[in-house]
């Protein structure tokens, strides 16, 4: 998508060049807005040299004033690559009650858009949003929308020399006429797109394409084909929105951790997913089999990452409980007494991390739960749906479908209770410290208690 932020600086702050390397790298970035194309492929896609769009990069990824940076250098293991600093990353930031866009339509990727000049990209451009936003091939501006006055990026003669070039180079995509409206007699500029045009447009494989890596340096090295891709990429957005969807009127450090915290589950789950595939080559033949296999990896990191954040912030929390060790630091720093006021501005740092990690906790807890109950829930739902069909054998594959979620979960809860008791922060209390975790299994333990009743109760009335 080109969303209204990048169309503004599209039409405003780029050469032609440039104009080129923003389209690319919307093309070509994951769901994190990361550019996943090394410098060589990117310079030969955009159609310069390595050396001319060094100095692009450099210039995107400078302060710019009040602009923001079109470019933010992330470090991916060894590589440097770049994340794309312009509207809501990829679809997964996009809220479709107020986000205007424009599709990245192929003749924006075509070598005669190229060739144009930065006045004859914008105005093409301009018209390919509107067309976007109201979903017509036929679209019109009023003159003044264009060139509203003598300081604008438009004067009269490059808009006519702007059309010029794009019916030259594009006529077989649009023309466009001057026309003036019936009753006001005011000019206007009416660009027709070819019939279907709304619908040609490029899909990012950007993220498809970093999920095959993934998986190929966890050790498989066989293709993954595109309905698996499909699956597993919808289980990955799935987490994303998740995530994203709680961090609505947060802090943006908040929002921010948990988008990283989605990419590390979601990565991390695709290289064990990855490790798992050589002895079980059969969820490449079945892409709900393979999706399921990678939801219960998830889980599994998802539920590791919320037990790390639990700890820390009981971690954290005791930091704070200790006023005598905060009030000895700040009298320190102040060579003097202190107030309540002033303690309270010299934790306030501490109080924040605090809050950050027990958000972050909610988050991932409530993701867990969520996850499980859907689980059970199929085999109850089947059941009071189909219950009088069910055989003695289904009933039987039910509830030992049941008991399989049931002691996996528990011997997960386990383990990390092994791991916390043994590697956790030893100045806070073991009690404190497993608290967490021992609440969540007797929750699960009444829950599972309970759903094994009502398999029990539909097993005996069907």
């Amino acid at each position: 998508m080109i969303y209204e932020e990048t169309y503004q600086y599209l039409l405003r702050n780029v050469s032609s060049t440039e104009f080129d390397t923003c389209l690319y790298a919307l093309l070509h970035s994951d769901w994190d807005g990361v550019i996943q194309s090394p410098l060589h492929m990117m310079a030969r896609g955009v159609g310069t040299t390595e050396k001319y769009l060094r100095q692009i990069i450099n210039k995107f990824t400078a302060p710019q004033g009040s602009l923001k940076k079109v470019f933010v250098p992330v470090h991916q293991g060894e590589d440097v690559l770049y994340k794309f600093n312009l509207g809501p990353a990829s679809n997964l930031g996009y809220n479709r009650k107020t986000d205007r866009y424009c599709k990245k339509y192929r003749f924006f990727y075509s070598d005669a858009f190229k060739t144009l000049t930065i006045h004859g990209k914008r105005l093409l451009l301009m018209g390919a949003f509107r067309m976007s936003v109201l979903k017509s091939e036929e679209v019109l501006f009023e003159y003044h929308e264009i060139v509203p006055d003598s300081s604008s990026l438009f004067t009269r003669q490059r808009l006519l020399d702007a059309v010029d070039a794009i019916h030259d180079a594009l006529s077989h995509i649009v023309t466009i006429s001057f026309a003036s409206r019936a009753f006001s007699k005011k000019e206007v500029l009416v660009f027709t797109f070819s019939e279907g045009i709304l619908e040609q447009y490029k899909e990012n494989r950007a993220e498809r394409t970093l999920l095959r890596r993934t998986i190929f340096n966890s050790g498989y090295l066989g293709h993954i084909n595109d309905s698996v891709c499909r699956e597993l990429e919808r289980v990955g957005k799935y987490i994303f929105r998740s995530f994203l969807q709680e961090a609505t009127n947060i802090s943006n450090d908040i929002q921010k951790e948990l988008q990283k915290l989605a990419r590390f589950v979601y990565s991390h789950s695709l290289k064990k997913f990855g490790q798992a595939l050589p002895a079980n080559k059969q969820l490449l033949l079945a892409p709900k089999q393979a999706s399921a296999y990678l939801s219960k990896i998830m889980y599994n990191e998802a539920l590791e990452q919320m037990v790390k954040y639990a700890h820390q912030a009981e971690s954290i929390k005791s930091l704070l409980e200790r006023d005598h060790f905060h009030r000895n630091i700040s009298e320190k720093a102040f060579r003097r007494e202190v107030n309540e006021l002033e303690m309270a501005k010299h934790i306030e740092p501490i109080l924040h991390k605090y809050h950050q990690a027990d958000y972050i906790r909610h988050v991932l807890n409530d993701w867990c739960e969520k996850w499980l109950i859907s689980r059970v829930k199929t085999v109850t739902e089947e059941f009071r749906a189909e219950g009088k069909r069910k055989s003695t054998d289904d009933k039987q594959i039910a509830a030992e479908y049941m008991e399989r979620i049931r002691n996996d979960t528990y011997g997960q809860l386990d383990r990390l209770l092994t791991l916390l008791l043994k590697y956790g922060n030893h100045a806070v209390a073991p009690a404190v410290r497993n608290f967490p975790l021992t609440k969540k299994k007797e929750t699960l333990q009444s829950y599972f208690a309970i759903q094994k009743e009502r398999l029990d109760v539909l097993s005996i009335s069907s």
